[in-house]
Order: C-alpha cells, then structure tokens, then sequence
C-alpha cells in the first residue's frame, strides 16, 4: 500500500474516530437535558411562572425520573427576596417526586414571589442530573376580597387601589325616557363604595372617567334647557348629581373623599370632557382632580412612578378632545352618532346590546358612515333627514343653533384626519401616530394596541410605566406584554357599570391594584373583579382574573 493511500485510510479512521465521539458527547447531552422537572399540581402562567394558592401547606415536584434521595439535600432551595429559607420546611423524596412540606409557623405571602432553585447536583437513581441550575418562579395569588357581608372581621391594611370608570350617569330625564345606560345597577354601585369603606382593603379609589354623562341625549332633546334649569355643561352636571337614581352614589362619593383614610381620584372622560375642576369642586369637594389644565377634556393619574391610569380617550380619533377642527369648540364626532345612539335607547327602548360610538374602519367618512348605518339598523329607526337642522344643541360646547349630521360630518371630514398630527402633539399624545386608522380601531374596544403604541413598546423617558390601565372600551379585561420569558407589562381595563342589557361585556367590574411598594413585594399585581349580588341583600367580589410584573 503506497503512503497516499495509507495517508487517506488514516485520515478517514481519524475522522470517522472524532465524529463518533461527537454523537456520543451529543447523545450524552440529550440524555442530561432529558431530565425534568415541572410543579403538576400548578398551572403555567405565560410560561414564566406557577401560580400557587397562598394557602397551601406544600409544594410538590415531580420529575421524569426516579431519584437517588441521597443527592437531594443541599441541592435544592427554596427562598423570597428576603433570602434562603430552609429552615421554613422539609423535604420528603418518593421515587420521582419530592415534597416541600412547609413547618407550622410559616404560611405563604399572597401576592408574593418566590424561587425553587435545583443545581445539577440532584441526581436521577440512573446518574442523569440536569444540564445546569434550574430555577422554578412561583407566584401566590392575591388573597381573594370577601364578600360584603364578611368584610366587619377584615382587619387588612389598606394597600390596595380600587379603579372603576364608565358608570355613565344621567339626568332625570335620561332615566325618565329610557336613555340612559345606569340604574339597574345603582344598588350594586351603593354597596360597592361602601365596600370600598369598609372593607380596609383600599387606600385609594380612582375613577376613570365617563362618572357623567353629557353625550347621551336624543338629538331631538336639547341638552340645555330653561324650562329644566339647565342653562350650561354646570347646571347639566350639577342635574346629573341631584338625580334621585344618583344622589346615593353622589353622596357616598362626597364621604369619600373627606375620608381621611382613602383618596378619591378622578380622571375626566370623552361622555364628561366639558367638566372642569370647577364643576367638580362644586359637587364632590375635597375629591382630587386628575384632569389637565393644559388639555381640556384630558387627564391621566400616576400614583407611582411604574403605574398609569387615564381614561383612554385621548387615542381614540373619533372620541378624543378636536379643538382644532372647529376652533372654539372641543366635542368630537363621537358626540354627534351618540346623539343618534340615545334617539334609539329612547325611541325604540334599551332592548339591544350597545355598540361603541364608532366602528374601527378605514377612514373618517367611511368610520362615520359605518358608525351612522349601524346605529339606525341597531334601533330599526327610521332614517333621519341627514341636511335637517334637527339636533338640538342648546349651548353646549358653545353650539347654539341647532345642526344636521350630514353639517356635523363634513364639519369634521374637512380637516380632521389632516390636524390629526396636530390633534395628538395638542392632547400631549406620549407617541403620536400618523395612521388614522389605527386611531380609529382604538375607539372600537381595542385599547391594548393604544397601550403597546404609547407606553409599551415605545415606552416615554424617563418612565417604564408596568401597569397601564384604562377604561373607554367598555370591556373588562386584562393582558400582559412578555419578551424573552419576561413579563415586562401588564394592560388593565376596568370596563363599566352599564345597565346589563346595555353592554356587550360583563358589568359591575373594577380593577385592584396591590404596588409593591405599598405590600413589601416584588410585585405590582393587578386583579379584575365583577362585584355580583349574593341573592341576600349584600355582594361578593368574583375574581375573573390575575397578573403581576415586577416592579420597578
């Protein structure tokens, strides 16, 4: 055998030698990360953490493999922010599982953080360990609010933020003649700020916008009127609050905000942007003004620094403050279908679900055309004539003479998607967008992607805000933002307390917000609740769902 051709046999036996070695050391490694572990009696939540029931007196493990126990001890670890805490439990190992008991004197922290940490020194009965440390997140759910006839033995420090918004609240006339979207659950609102009292769960409640509710009057009624003492946006207010459905409600909210343990907070609406502070100071003194001086109509409350709350309207091109369309003037073309939506409510009765004032289409013309048509199908109502001065303004927003919708909407299809950059830099918009669509859709129960445009993926400096919550849309919900295993933010809706029949969604909702700042977490966990009736005269709280994010 000539040297090439020993040359290249060595070559070859070389070669296939050192690809033999690395399948082997592939297979072994496949055989290592092929053991696992998991918590089976939790679920997952986002594939980050379990979420563990604060009340739970162990903590099972369960791997793929029978284990050697003589390779557990100290390589297993259970602790919080405060540190190891071994000596809170035992450990009792059983072929596969293993079970962290915890001792007598210790009980899990609701609302808490807390990390099971495995090192590759905890062997399988065969030899296997894992690839490398594997860290289990656990979090406790908050401990659930009780029932309103329950909360006299509930001694919790108040650290939590209670938010509502959309109650919608009208003048007589409105609950007179059937449209108005509050009264059935006036009762419910009752015991719910009193809940709010009593309960020692919260050191602030915040409200969200659309307390009143300006906009939803039949265009055939005149908002103002003489012969009702309405003469302005503050007689109309001040009306809404004497209403007997509402004095309840509006009495309840006065005490509140003189309680020296809880602070009232209110964030203006679109239904209620023509109230000022003024006004407000009048019927609920000593209440704090969460509007903006610098954009009428607007306003936004941080309570602390990782937390945001508004009312959602400023994103929304159909229902946001437009003082530059029509100088002098700030009503949007919102206000104008809702006008039609209430001639519906009051003609042919609050029968139907309701439907936003707008409908997420293409263009202004388009939006309002869709917007218009939908209403009228809604209500089966006769069409009305589109050039008739027919809706009756009285005043309001400085409009004396009464308008037609077809006057309203070339009002605003003039220049309004043109000022729309300009709208947003004047309504101080965190990021504005040059898409009126998008502006559009966030009018039609689709905040969260206003929520990811403005404060999530293109966060304001200085601040990360973690909790976003608004209210506008009606529905009720929660979401989280997660990048690379990381919930980074959480989005909250506090939906309304709309009349049943008068809501697509689930009514009677609010929102809990516990800041770590405020219970020694690390979490900031926002809770959404639906405040039911009991069928005994009181009321319980009904969780309908959880999320937290690490605080700043």
């Amino acid at each position: 055998m000539n040297k090439i051709n020993l040359t290249i046999i060595l070559s070859f036996f070389l070669f296939s030698l050192l690809f033999v070695q690395e399948a082997c050391k592939k297979k072994e490694d496949e055989v290592i990360n092929d053991f696992t572990v998991n918590l089976p009696r939790y679920n997952m939540s986002h594939d980050v953490y379990y979420l563990v029931n604060p009340k739970d007196r162990s903590i099972e493990l369960e791997f793929n493999k029978p284990l050697n126990p003589a390779t557990v001890d100290g390589n297993l670890s259970f602790y919080d922010k405060s540190g190891a805490l071994d000596d809170r439990y035992s450990l009792e190992v059983s072929g596969n599982m293993i079970l962290l008991v915890f001792k007598s004197d210790f009980q899990l922290h609701d609302a808490w953080q807390y990390f099971i940490e495995i090192s590759p020194g905890l062997k399988s009965a065969d030899g296997q360990s894992l690839a490398g440390n594997a860290t289990l997140e656990i979090r406790t759910l908050s401990y659930p609010l009780p029932s309103s006839d329950l909360i006299g033995a509930d001694s919790t420090e108040r650290n939590s933020i209670a938010c509502i918004s959309d109650l919608h609240l009208g003048d007589e006339r409105a609950n007179e003649n059937n449209y108005c979207w509050f009264g059935k659950n006036k009762a419910a609102l009752e015991n719910f700020l009193d809940y709010v009292v009593n309960s020692h769960q919260f050191r602030k409640l915040v409200i969200m916008g659309d307390l009143f509710d300006e906009w939803l009057v039949p265009y055939t009624i005149s908002p103002f009127d003489p012969q009702v003492n309405i003469n302005s946006s503050s007689d109309y207010f001040h009306a809404v609050a004497s209403n007997p459905v509402n004095t309840g409600i509006i009495n309840r909210l006065k005490n509140i905000a003189l309680n020296e343990n809880i602070e009232l907070v209110y964030i203006p609406g679109n239904h209620d942007m023509l109230l000022t502070r003024e006004i407000m100071d009048e019927i609920i003194p000593h209440l704090t003004w969460a509007g903006k001086d610098e954009t009428p109509g607007l306003g936004y409350y941080s309570p602390m620094e990782e937390i945001i709350m508004e009312h959602g309207h400023r994103y929304d091109f159909f229902n946001c403050p437009q003082s530059l369309v029509n100088p002098g003037h700030q009503l949007p073309p919102g206000y104008f279908v809702s006008r039609l939506y209430a001639q519906g409510m009051m003609d042919k009765g609050n029968v139907l679900k309701s439907a936003n004032q707008t409908s997420g289409s293409f263009e202004f013309e388009t939006a309002w055309t869709l917007a218009y048509l939908y209403t009228i199908a809604h209500f089966d109502m006769p069409l009305p004539q589109d050039d008739s001065a027919n809706i009756l303004m009285g005043g309001i927003d400085d409009y004396s003479n009464p308008m037609s919708f077809n006057g309203a909407k070339k009002m605003y299809a003039e220049n309004i998607e043109e000022l729309w950059p300009e709208t947003q830099t004047k309504n101080k918009v965190p990021v504005p967008t040059e898409c009126c669509f998008h502006a559009i859709w966030n009018g039609h129960s689709d905040l969260w992607s206003a929520a990811m445009t403005q404060y999530i993926l293109q966060p304001p400096a200085p601040v990360t805000y973690k909790v976003i919550a608004f209210g506008h849309t009606h529905q009720p919900e929660l979401k989280t933002y997660v990048a690379a295993g990381e919930i980074l933010n959480v989005y909250a809706n506090s939906g309304s307390w709309l009349d049943e029949d008068a809501s697509d969604y689930k009514v009677r909702t609010f929102l809990t917000i516990k800041p770590a700042a405020w219970t020694g977490s690390q979490l900031d966990v926002v809770s959404l609740y639906q405040y039911n009736s009991s069928g005994t005269g009181q009321y319980k709280p009904v969780l309908l769902g959880e999320e937290s994010v690490e605080a700043n």
